[in-house]
């Protein structure tokens, strides 16, 4: 018996032997294929089992080795390419040593390399533990017992008395320990191997790589860090900060930023200028990141720093480059379209046929060309975030409803029906009103392009579970081919170049429709059928809806007395008490409305001359009746008074919307102010042609515009930003029509010098956000407003003060 356990444990010595030789081989070896490395390994662990069987001791012709252990190692970490090298050399091995043992022996060899290839699957889909070895070492100790079925029963009681114990003790402390060593031993190379590859990569990396302490003191640099400070050497860098190589200002500006990573405990990523090694100007993208120990504190922070002057370069390229093509394009297209527009419309008398028609191809395709235009510019704003989305919670009804209305001239040849199903009804949402209108006019256009000859199109609006509405936009075409719906969302795709060619379009649409909509929170998707339809739906979150105050019934009317009549919209009743005495004064009749819905009430069922508007009307928003207004087919053109204790805020709050307010009057009311401006409003009915100052330095939008504006003002133009200015020094104008790029200057540096009651529509290339100032009323962008769209805004606003302006023959 001690004879055996001895035997073993010189096996067992053997085996610490065998996996260290097996080590020196694999760092020779590490750079062969994955095969060749198995194949070594199982002949390594081939040698092992051979020389543990040739120095075991033999028990009733039995051989007691750790021969299984080397196999089971073999199988488990080389797979099947080491299993039959190590398998097929022990089984030929005890072949030739014979013995009544051999078949037993050989058995075990071939139980002991199933079971290790077993586990060679189990583990190979995941990282191998500790646990997969110590299940190894049980499983191979385990299958020892097996081969005590075919040993002769004459020999078992000797064999196992003797043998049996220290067996299978030794099998699993020789599995485990070549388990453990081969495993270790594997994952050294393997971190050895990343740790090589991650210091070429960090030295070779271009860009700026570090890691400092929380005392920002460099702990680790790559060499493109020492460079970019200037720095001998990365040893240079080790120890030192921020302060050590820039001005105290800079280093500063740097350890802020590190101490707002490290308190914060995330990632802080900036764009920042920078003075490169060889003294040219630029731009650096920082990241700057907790570093953590293993235990999850943060000891310091990684810096990443990236050039990237060549792409802030390519942006201002392309910001320059949609600048020129929005002036250079869209200034000519729009008195091309302009022009095509009045000369269909009759303007320049009527055509003979085969001119009418040569005169509406070229409008449809200049059409199709400003579409084009607008799509890419808007398609390029909206991706770089130059377009600003003013999110507010409003109905979306009438967004929906000025959608369709905007469409239903489109291809008005076809007799396409547009009908609206509203299944949510006073539904809100937090929408910028002009970009929804923007997604339902490109999803209405694509409906009405692609329905047949007298049609029917719906929009339907609906709830949807977890508090979604769903706007869905229906047609009854021919359906979306299989193939495209992938790809419909993309930009520039087309279904099929035959039918897009006879329909027309960008391909660009529906790809402006998911970027807003993605923009807004939402989402949009579709449903299609060849053949019988497709329906685009838009999903929105409903908010939760204010409701509005109860309407107060309408009082019924005083008989009529022959003087004009303003509504008074003012809540306080000693208040509109006293406007009401000093209109009587001057002259008026008047009626007061308490809050918005009896103001809309009256405003329909009787003619006002203007009304006085208080701003916060009943606890409701006056802002938005005086908007309402403006919307309204009845009365759009009233003039306003705002009496209100806060008009000045008012007046910036309608800052370029403020059309047809004749004066904006503070609580208490100033009686001669208030004279005044009943006496402006009275004049403007008897005033002569208004005068309207057109700066444009291009000849075709200045007679394009001339047209549209008709006989009924007088209009005086400019080129240049100096003639403009002696215009309005020699001068007074009603309006202004104001191009931004002119040739020695900025259409904008006209502003300032302005009366403070001079109204401006700036009527330019660039697609202008920003507010402008009080005066400007209105900023419209050519090609997406044509010169006729500005002359119909233009007798809007001065029939809004009650100037009397011939009509026009343009078509609107």
């Amino acid at each position: 018996m001690t004879d055996i356990w001895h035997s073993l444990l010189a096996n067992l010595a053997l085996v610490s032997i065998l996996v260290v030789a097996w080590d020196l081989v694999a760092d020779f070896t590490e750079r062969l294929p994955q095969r060749i490395q198995s194949l070594l390994l199982g002949g390594v662990m081939c040698v092992g089992a051979i020389i543990s069987m040739a120095t075991a001791l033999s028990v009733s012709g039995f051989v007691v080795d750790l021969r299984a252990a080397f196999v089971a190692a073999a199988a488990f970490f080389g797979g099947w390419p080491a299993m039959l090298i190590a398998t097929a050399g022990s089984i030929a091995y005890r072949l030739y040593l014979g013995g009544q043992g051999a078949s037993a022996g050989v058995m075990s060899i071939l139980i002991t390399a199933v079971v290790g290839l077993a586990w060679h699957h189990i583990v190979a889909a995941r990282s191998r533990t500790m646990f997969d070895i110590l299940g190894l070492g049980v499983s191979v100790s385990l299958a020892g017992l097996i081969t005590l079925l075919i040993i002769p029963p004459q020999v078992v009681a000797s064999f196992v008395q003797q043998s049996t114990l220290p067996s299978l003790v030794f099998r699993f402390l020789g599995t485990f320990i070549i388990g453990v060593l081969l495993d270790r031993q594997q994952r050294r190379r393997d971190l050895a191997m990343s740790n090589m590859i991650y210091r070429a990569m960090v030295r070779e990396l271009p860009d700026c790589l570090n890691v400092k302490d929380v005392n920002g003191r460099f702990v680790v640099a790559n060499p493109a860090t020492a460079e970019m400070m200037r720095a001998a050497s990365v040893e240079d860098l080790i120890g030192k900060t921020d302060f050590d190589f820039y001005p105290k200002e800079v280093a500063e500006g740097f350890r802020e930023d590190e101490t707002g990573a490290l308190e914060a405990g995330q990632t802080l990523r900036i764009d920042q200028p920078a003075l490169f090694p060889d003294g040219r100007q630029g731009w650096l993208y920082t990241l700057k990141a907790p570093f953590r120990d293993e235990a999850g504190r943060i000891t310091g922070v990684i810096t990443y720093n990236r050039d990237i002057t060549e792409q802030k370069r390519n942006a201002q390229l392309k910001n320059d480059f949609i600048s020129t093509v929005s002036h250079e394009l869209r200034t000519p297209l729009t008195s091309i379209r302009g022009s095509l527009g009045l000369i269909a419309a009759g303007v320049a008398g009527e055509l003979p046929p085969k001119a009418a028609n040569l005169v509406n191809i070229a409008h449809n395709n200049s059409e199709r060309l400003v579409l084009l235009i607008n799509d890419i510019l808007d398609m390029e704003k909206i991706e770089s975030g130059v377009v600003a989305f003013r999110i507010k919670q409003m109905a979306v009804r009438p967004v929906l409803e000025q959608a369709i209305a905007a469409s239903s001239n489109y291809m008005a040849e076809n007799r396409i029906r547009i009908v609206l199903v509203d299944d949510a009804p006073r539904a809100e949402a937090n929408i910028d009103p002009d970009r929804l209108h923007q997604v339902m006019a490109n999803l209405l256009s694509n409906a009405i392009k692609f329905s047949d000859p007298g049609g029917t199109v719906m929009v339907k609006l609906e709830r949807r579970d977890r508090d979604m509405l769903r706007i869905s936009v229906v047609d009854q075409g021919a359906g979306i081919p299989e193939a495209f719906r992938s790809r419909i969302f993309g930009k520039f795709e087309q279904a099929d170049a035959s039918s897009t060619r006879k329909k027309g379009g960008t391909g660009l649409g529906l790809s402006i429709v998911k970027t807003i909509m993605e923009k807004l929170g939402g989402g949009v998707s579709f449903e299609t059928e060849e053949g019988k339809g497709t329906s685009f739906h838009v999903d929105l979150a409903e908010a939760p809806r204010h409701d509005a105050k109860p309407a107060s019934p309408a009082r019924p009317p005083p008989k009529p007395d022959g003087r004009m009549r303003v509504l008074i919209c003012e809540d306080e009743t000693d208040v509109a008490a006293v406007i009401a005495a000093l209109l009587d004064a001057e002259g008026f009749s008047s009626d007061v409305a308490p809050d918005i819905a009896t103001a809309k009430a009256l405003l329909r069922s009787r003619d006002y001359v203007a009304l006085t508007l208080d701003i916060k009307l009943a606890g409701e928003s006056g802002i938005k009746l005086f908007h309402d207004i403006r919307a309204s087919p009845v009365n759009s053109d009233i003039s306003v008074i705002v009496i209100s204790a806060v008009a000045d805020e008012a007046r910036r709050t309608l800052n370029g919307t403020a059309v047809g307010i004749v004066d904006w009057l503070e609580k208490p009311v100033d009686s001669e102010r208030l004279h005044a401006a009943l006496a402006k409003i009275v004049a403007s009915r008897i005033e002569p042609k208004p005068k309207i100052l057109h700066v444009e330095d291009d000849e075709g939008v200045l007679a394009v515009m001339s047209e549209g504006l008709g006989s009924g003002v007088s209009i005086t133009s400019a080129k240049t930003l100096k003639e403009a200015q002696q215009a309005i020094a020699l001068h007074r104008f009603d309006l202004i029509i104001l191009d931004i790029a002119l040739p020695d200057g900025s259409g904008l540096d006209l502003l300032a010098d302005l009366p403070l009651d001079t109204r401006v529509i700036v009527f330019s290339a660039a697609e202008l956000d920003q507010k402008l100032g009080d005066g400007v009323q209105a900023i419209m962008t050519k090609t997406k407003a044509s010169e006729i769209d500005v002359a119909k805004l233009v007798r809007n606003m001065l029939a809004s003060s009650r100037h009397d302006v011939a009509p026009t023959h343009a078509k609107e």
